[in-house]
């Protein structure tokens, strides 16, 4: 007889408290790996970026601590390279068309997704404070979040409120009666039972809904130590990513988490990281705890579980109160599509997340570079104050130990006070503080010999050489961006649009305010998957020449397309023109050209243009008409440029007539003042002759 089937057992999934246990054991174990690992490395970069003295500085005394400053140098000179480069489009990044069935969709996406990362958020603040985290530290993480948030204006007065309109307000969501006043017959209608009014004190409500992006602090953000760069999305791939955040216990009540749970979280100790107590070292404030309310921790954590026990893994966003080495508690958990935290790492090393910062880089030249200075800095010192040699019985030691720059020193020998004379040799330190010079921009691709073209170099080396010099250094800034164009900033917009995805009404509502359309395609086809295009203007050292290369491109383009020659067209131009204008620093070309892919479409099947004479008319119309306007370009230019001629002439004459109109004015004046001189000193003369002359009488 055949055993009898085995009932199928129903999927057991995770209780509570196996999802809080399992959180917590990785949560421990990401801590550990941060603080003992990485954050000595972070706060060592720190130290160097702030000009901090080395150690055993503090033991030194009657020497120099100068530190030079190549970590803060080369920080800023890639900073400012790297703001320009992502904070000058328009659009940086484009949702491309899986196919002609998609280009709605994507241009929507384009349009919305770029308009909230660069418009809908502080861009410029944000990209400062991701890179320069990244540049310090070595890593810089920023995260995206959908909130709403209701507000309440100030309360107004309102009078002679009817019953109807008390019982709309009464019930309303969205304004609030502070305050009712007693009722009172309405005028005229004293008679009539039931018609009295009231005056009200009502608050409105403000209502606002986002995706907010932020910097995370750097001490806050926890990773398992298996960490590295998803090379399908450009995100962070991890068994365990979150961070730690310091909240009043009010405000989880004001969020909706459980208050039996809430309750439960032990206040937050003050504990604060190694790279907190140094970033805040200047500021005083050296605690992660408010001093107003209480506070307590708050772990938003995002892993891989199979919480409902169907055998696959989940990506879950856990939010655990307190801290977990005793009394967290699990807020909640909810099932999410990506983690939200976009990284940079400026040195990226294959296959970890954890790569190398600026002063990884320089650290080992800038601390041997400031030992070679504070050795001349000793030396000038000696030089410029010698010791001096005393013969005690011949000096007053107390003028001698009491004397400033006037003092008089008292002795009894004019020889029982001299001078050892220290000659300067810190000369000989020079070649090699100039080498690690070199060294420190050939390691990072910045710095003061290539930032700009000194006259001395323009002596001994060709333009083509300097130039060469530059993109080649530029190179290693434009890698740095290229990788983080196509990890961490490319995974934002991933992030952000799957948030505007799960809130399809608002971002429905967005969408018509900011494009006066709504293409009405289902929310499974907002697609963050995407193909995402970076639009960075990458080859910025060598802008000139880009400028150059593109304006020749677009004359041999107009020569085709005046032969008819069918090897270009006008979308093509147009993009030569676009490339042009975002080279000469305009963000939005379409306020100069428009774009053929949004010009309207005649409807109909399209015709062979080659057996159309009206096609061809039109495209020969189009030729002429795109000639002309280069004509008339060009002569309004040389019309500029020649009345621009004229006006610095006329200036110029101008400027030589008022010239001689003043030495003509000073000519005159001089005479003037020779005239009155001259016959002042006739009128002295005459009054002298005629004075009578008093002589003494015998």
């Amino acid at each position: 007889m055949d055993e009898p089937e085995k009932k199928k057992k129903a999927p057991k999934g995770l209780s509570e408290q196996d999802i809080l246990n399992r959180a917590t054991i990785g949560l421990s174990k990401s801590q550990n790996f941060t603080i003992s690992d990485i954050e000595q490395k972070r706060v060592a970069g720190l130290r160097l970026y702030n000009r901090d003295p080395f150690p055993g500085d503090k033991r030194v005394e009657g020497r120099s601590t100068y530190v030079t400053s190549d970590t803060f140098d080369n920080v800023e000179w890639l900073l400012a390279n790297l703001m320009q480069l992502f904070d000058a489009q328009e659009r940086v990044v484009q949702f491309s068309p899986s196919g002609p069935e998609d280009e709605a969709l994507a241009e929507q996406q384009t349009d919305v997704v770029n308009f909230v990362v660069t418009q809908g958020n502080n861009h410029a603040l944000v990209l400062h404070d991701w890179l320069k985290n990244g540049l310090i530290a070595g890593l810089g993480i920023v995260t995206a979040e959908y909130y709403r948030e209701k507000t309440w204006k100030p309360a107004r007065l309102l009078e002679g409120v009817g019953m109807n309109q008390l019982m709309e307000l009464a019930t309303s969501e969205n304004e609030e009666i502070v305050e009712a006043g007693e009722p009172y017959p309405a005028p005229g209608m004293e008679a009539i039972p039931g018609m009295e009014l009231r005056d009200l004190k009502v608050r409105q409500a403000r209502i606002s809904s986002r995706v907010r992006i932020s910097t995370l602090p750097l001490e806050d953000f926890l990773v398992s130590k298996d960490a590295h760069f998803d090379y399908q999305t450009g995100g962070i791939t991890a068994a365990l990513q979150g961070y730690k955040r310091t909240l009043p216990r009010a405000e989880l009540l004001e969020m909706g988490y459980d208050a039996a749970k809430v309750e439960k979280i032990p206040a937050a100790a003050s504990d604060p990281s190694d790279y907190s107590q140094e970033r805040n070292r200047d500021q005083g404030h050296t605690d992660g705890t408010g001093d107003v309310e209480e506070e307590v921790e708050v772990y938003e954590i995002f892993m891989r579980l199979d919480a409902n026990g169907d055998g696959v893994r989940e990506l879950l966003h856990l939010t655990i109160g307190g801290a977990p080495s005793g009394g967290s508690v699990l807020l909640g958990h909810e099932e999410v599509e990506y983690a939200p935290f976009a990284a940079f790492v400026p040195y990226m090393m294959p296959n970890s997340l954890n790569g190398m910062s600026v002063g990884d880089l320089v650290g080992k030249d800038q601390r041997l570079k400031s030992m070679f200075m504070r050795g001349i800095d000793d030396n000038l010192r000696q030089v410029l104050r010698p010791q001096r040699i005393v013969q005690g019985d011949g000096v007053n030691i107390d003028d001698l130990l009491n004397s400033g720059p006037d003092d008089i020193i008292r002795v009894t020998d004019k020889d029982a006070l001299g001078y050892n004379t220290t000659p300067f040799v810190g000369q000989q330190a020079f070649p090699m503080v100039q080498m690690l010079d070199q060294s420190i921009e050939h390691r990072t691709g910045v710095g003061p010999n290539l930032m700009g073209v000194d006259a001395s170099q323009l002596q001994n080396t060709t333009a083509t050489a300097a130039s060469q010099r530059q993109t080649m250094s530029g190179l290693r800034v434009e890698l740095m961006a290229r990788m983080f164009a196509e990890t961490g900033y490319r995974y934002l917009f991933r992030v952000v649009t799957s948030l505007l995805m799960a809130n399809m009404a608002d971002t429905q509502s967005m969408t018509m305010k900011l494009r006066g359309n709504w293409v009405p395609y289902g929310t499974d086809q907002w697609d963050p998957d995407l193909d995402i295009k970076t639009n960075i203007t990458f080859g910025i050292t060598d802008k000139p020449q880009k400028l150059a290369a593109a304006r020749g491109i677009l004359e041999q383009q107009m020569f085709a397309m005046e032969r008819g020659a069918p090897i270009t067209g006008i979308d093509k131009v147009y993009n030569t023109l676009a490339l042009i204008t975002e080279n000469s620093g305009f963000k939005n070309p379409e306020r100069f050209w428009n774009d053929p892919a949004k010009m309207q479409q005649p409807e109909g099947p399209p015709q062979d243009q080659q057996s159309d004479p009206e096609a061809q008319a039109a495209q020969a119309k189009m030729q002429a008409e795109m000639q002309k306007m280069q004509i008339e370009l060009q002569m309004k230019q040389a019309q500029h440029q020649a009345e621009m001629q004229m006006e610095r002439e006329r200036h110029k004459q101008r400027m030589q007539l008022e010239w001689a109109k003043f030495e003509a004015q000073q000519a005159m004046r001089q005479q003037e003042i020779g005239a009155e001189t001259q016959l002042k000193g006739m009128q002295i003369m005459s009054q002298q002759n005629v004075q009578p002359q008093i002589r003494d009488v015998e």
